[in-house]
């Protein structure tokens, strides 16, 4: 009897050995394959990632800083090796298949427009950026309870701040801010029709401004491509709407620096139911800003 219990013992410590063996060779196959089993919360820290080392040389290009080209070669260069790790561990995921190819995809994006800032090629920049937005703000609402990365909120809100675009209502750029609140159409004395835009003007730097010589320097007012010029509402409105004379005024006053005024610019329409564009253009390079399209009907 005590040898059988022997043999017993002997037999139930080699299984177990066996059984510790194997387990610890199935963990390490495993391990060695590379898998990973990533929660959806693991997954979006990867989304923060990603997106945080693209924002990182974006936050240089718009702060254009005297030692920019040094500095943003270098946070390119940086930007790519995390994105790089950020691609190896997600092509290791085995769970949530549709997240990861998206997430997959979204590297790519930063990647090309990654490359458009090495190359200090502008026009694709601000393609790519438009891109890379677009996807990230999709990934946000679709996987993330619509919560963005910290880093493109900081981005946006600068850029919204301080790039120069004509979009909506509004033409921006970093020393002043022009949004346009009232359309009207009127008669004019001679029978034809004038578009009255009433507009705020913000002047956002440090020296005085005058809002209509800088609404004509960076755009035109145009309906199917032809120039409007300027027009004057019927004496009969300028003496009933008494603040037209006050916002016109304002329009050919220089602003202070900080300041906020109203003012009013008017246009002689060629036809009462095409477009109006204000096309913007950058007077600095004559590059396009993007337009503010107004239907009249």
């Amino acid at each position: 009897m005590r040898k059988f219990i022997l043999t017993l013992i002997t037999f139930l410590g080699a299984t177990l050995l066996l059984t510790a063996c194997h387990s610890q060779a199935a963990s390490k196959d495993q391990s060695s394959s590379g898998e990973r089993n990533m929660s959806t919360y693991e997954l979006q820290r990867k989304y923060v990632a990603l997106t945080d080392a693209a924002m990182k040389p974006i936050t240089l290009v718009n702060q254009q800083s005297k030692n920019a080209n040094n500095q943003i070669s270098t946070a390119v260069s940086t930007a790519n090796q995390s994105i790089e790790q950020l691609n190896n561990t997600l092509k290791q995921n085995r769970t949530h298949t549709k997240l990861t190819k998206a997430l997959l995809h979204y590297s790519q994006t930063i990647s090309a427009l990654l490359t458009t800032i090495q190359n200090a090629d502008n026009s694709a920049y601000a393609k790519h950026f438009l891109s890379l937005n677009s996807e990230a703000q999709k990934l946000a609402k679709e996987y993330f309870h619509g919560e963005q990365p910290d880093s493109l909120k900081t981005v946006l809100a600068y850029q919204a701040a301080n790039n120069t675009y004509a979009s909506g209502n509004t033409l921006n750029t970093k020393n002043f801010q022009i949004k346009f609140s009232k359309i009207q159409i009127i008669s004019n004395d001679a029978g034809g029709r004038v578009i009255l835009f009433t507009y705020t003007f913000h002047n956002k730097s440090q020296a005085a401004l005058t809002p209509a010589i800088v609404l004509n320097q960076y755009g035109k007012f145009q309906q199917n491509g032809a120039q409007l010029s300027a027009g004057t509402p019927a004496t009969s409105y300028q003496q009933s709407e008494t603040s037209y004379a006050s916002n016109n005024s304002q329009a050919t006053t220089a602003v202070a620096a900080g300041k906020t005024v109203t003012a009013v610019v008017g246009l002689t329409l060629k036809d009462t139911k095409s477009t109006v564009d204000y096309v913007g253009i950058n007077p600095k390079d004559q590059q396009p800003i993007g337009t503010i399209s107004i239907k009249l009907n």
